[in-house]
């Protein structure tokens, strides 16, 4: 509809009038016929008539720039963009181009340089057909150069001029020189040959000193030319001839470690692998420990920071278990992976970790190997062998950042967006979360994240986690658990009366086996008064240990012990249950004595043993019914009035001595 002809923009008469309803037709033939609108091509025989745009009345240009937008703006590209075509002799000669050392331009030179010779073409053809309308060049520069400016990079890379004078000028070096004027005079240009030998060495072993650091191409320059003349080499102008010979192929790799340290160089020069993830849930586990993002204020009012230790499944990246912490160590670790099984439900067929903190020691006692089939330790500083760490980013800039006591992403981090806002967190002190605030949000975000969609599949993580199985991993069971993560005690513990004891981070504990009645196995402490018992504990839940006896072959399992069950003295306090249980108690503590006493008594009398067989009378079991007949005796008085008698010793005229009570 709108289209320069003879360098004037035109627009299609009969566009005016059909359906864009820009004028009717009556007004287009008044305005035609009162030479109101300039007709520059007439229609006929093909062609199609074009008038004037600037001839047109305000009032309807109006109407064509509300509803069409500005035709000057839209036609500039395309004025440009019409003319483009593929230079093909052009495109032959940087393909055939050989530098002076020999070598053929690089790929993205070539590109460059074609798209440059298409577009100035085209920029010709503009210029050339303006030159014949008075007044049009100078605005066929400026519209031109904005055009250029507006093509499609990825169709035409050109690196053309934004600057009116400057595009002049690189066009009327190309109209005088050719397709030469456009490749760079310093391209490729082995400048580094200047440089002998010893003063490459000197130079490369210069830029990567660690120690007496060169700040910079200018610095390196100027110790260069100092030396140079004590050494007899040529000096040199500028600083880009040891640019180029330090960024030159097979140099650049030699210093770069040095300079920006080594995990950056291994990321830009060492081979990087390709790798598949795991197709299934529970085949990969990765491990990993690092800041927790978020800012609080400890019990003194300082404002801290926290650890966290998370495990993630690779397949799903649903974040399994994780512990908080102010450091992270293998307390931590034991933590998190315990949570992840008991979430799991089954062991990984493969875990990943990168052996710092406390893994050490959590290998060294076979529990990772014990966990899964595989414990490998990932690559340190290569952070692409472990996909927690990517998973982690995108939880940090997605999920936590939405917190305003968000502490920025890691130190690495470039963008401004993964920064804190400092200034807010500084004036928001006082009203920075506690501790415990601070692990119940973050809970509440890796619920968050776990439900979000997985950005390959667009299925929930959990869903997709719950859905998947892996035939090749078992499920975990409660000896598993006691096996993977129960504690085992440095020493045994030595049963009593009142039962097993031990003191652990300050805090006694004491234990009873007890029958399915939930009544203590007063027989199982009788027959284990005095014997030692390994323990193993849940540092979670100590309601409960298991007792282990050693044996030759190792520990042997025997049985479990649940807390104490404590009652009160004082009746005021008791709880109803409290009374029943101790009557329930005590009688079994009077059938358990009275078994005891009936077989030892029979075991004297088939040896011929027994008090009667001497003549003798044995005593009633105090406070117990006697085996025949009801004694009155209490052992309770019995006892009072045994704290009544003192002991006498005296001597009588035969020389034996003898011992007895009196009555106090």
């Amino acid at each position: 509809m709108f289209e320069y002809y003879n360098n004037i923009l035109c627009v299609q008469g009969g566009w005016l009038y059909d359906n864009n309803n820009v004028m009717s037709m009556n007004n287009y033939r008044n305005l035609i016929r009162r030479k109101w609108l300039q007709v520059i091509r007439r229609g006929g025989n093909g062609r199609t008539a074009l008038v004037s745009y600037d001839s047109i009345p305000e009032r309807f240009k109006k109407v064509i720039v509300d509803k069409f937008g500005d035709p000057r703006e839209t036609t500039k590209q395309s004025r440009i963009k019409d003319k483009l075509v593929t230079d093909l002799k052009a495109a032959e000669y940087f393909n055939n181009y050989t530098l002076d050392n020999g070598s053929a331009l690089p790929e993205k030179a070539k590109k460059e340089y074609l798209a440059n010779a298409c577009v100035l073409n085209a920029l010709h053809k503009v210029i050339n057909e303006t030159k014949s309308v008075r007044g049009k060049v100078k605005n066929a520069w400026i519209e031109s150069s904005d055009a250029i400016q507006k093509l499609p990079k990825h169709t035409y890379p050109h690196t053309l001029p934004k600057n009116v004078q400057s595009l002049k000028r690189k066009h009327k070096k190309y109209i005088a020189e050719g397709y030469e004027s456009l490749i760079h005079k310093g391209f490729c240009n082995d400048n580094s040959e200047k440089i002998t030998e010893d003063a490459k060495v000197w130079v490369i072993s210069r830029w990567a000193d660690r120690v007496a650091v060169c700040a910079n191409m200018e610095q390196l320059l100027f110790e260069y030319n100092q030396l140079a003349i004590q050494k007899g080499w040529k000096t040199l102008k500028e600083e880009k001839t040891l640019y180029n010979y330090l960024n030159k192929e097979g140099v650049k790799h030699l210093w770069y470690g040095h300079r920006h340290g080594d995990a950056v160089s291994k990321e830009k020069f060492v081979y990087q692998h390709s790798t598949i993830l795991p197709t299934m849930r529970d085949s990969l586990w990765y491990s990993d420990g690092t800041k927790l993002n978020y800012f609080y204020l400890d019990k003194d009012g300082k404002v801290a920071t926290c650890q966290v230790y998370e495990i993630m499944d690779a397949y799903s990246e649903v974040l399994l278990g994780y512990h908080i912490s102010k450091s992270e160590d293998y307390v931590t670790q034991y933590h998190a992976y315990k949570m992840a099984v008991q979430i799991s439900g089954h062991r990984p067929y493969q875990l990943g970790f990168d052996g710092q903190g406390g893994h050490k020691k959590l290998k060294s006692g076979n529990f990772l190997t014990k966990l899964s089939r595989l414990a490998i330790r990932t690559q340190p500083y290569n952070g692409k062998s472990k996909t927690i760490e990517n998973a982690f980013f995108r939880f940090q800039s997605q999920f936590l950042k939405r917190d305003w006591f968000f502490t920025g992403q890691n130190i690495t981090a470039k963008r401004q967006e993964s920064k804190m806002n400092r200034e807010f967190i500084n004036a928001n002190k006082a009203n920075l979360p506690t501790f415990e605030e601070v692990v119940e949000i973050y809970k509440k975000r890796r619920q968050e994240w776990n439900e979000a969609l997985h950005p390959k599949t667009r299925v929930p993580r959990l869903e997709m986690y719950n859905q998947s199985t892996n035939p090749n991993t078992s499920a975990i069971n409660l000896w598993d658990m006691v096996d993977l993560f129960w504690v085992e005690r440095e020493k045994p513990v030595i049963c009593t009366a009142y039962g097993i004891s031990f003191t652990e981070k300050k805090q006694k504990h004491t234990y009873v086996v007890y029958r399915e009645d939930s009544l203590p196995d007063v027989e199982w402490l009788r027959n284990n008064v005095d014997k030692k018992f390994h323990i193993k504990y849940d540092p979670e839940d100590m309601s409960m240990v298991y007792l282990y006896e050693n044996t030759p072959l190792g520990l042997r399992f025997v049985s479990e012990a649940r807390i104490k069950v404590e009652i009160h003295r004082g009746k005021q306090e008791q709880e109803s249950w409290e009374a029943e249980y101790y009557k329930k108690v005590e009688e079994l503590k009077k059938q358990s004595r009275l078994a005891a006493d009936e077989k030892m008594d029979s075991l004297l009398e088939s040896e011929g043993r027994a008090a009667h067989q001497y003549g003798l009378n044995s005593p009633s079991l105090l406070g117990l019914k006697n085996k025949r007949e009801k004694v009155a005796n209490n052992i309770g008085k019995i006892q009072k009035e045994e704290s009544n008698y003192i002991y006498i010793e005296e001597e009588d005229k035969t020389d034996n001595s003898f011992n007895h009570f009196d009555k106090y």
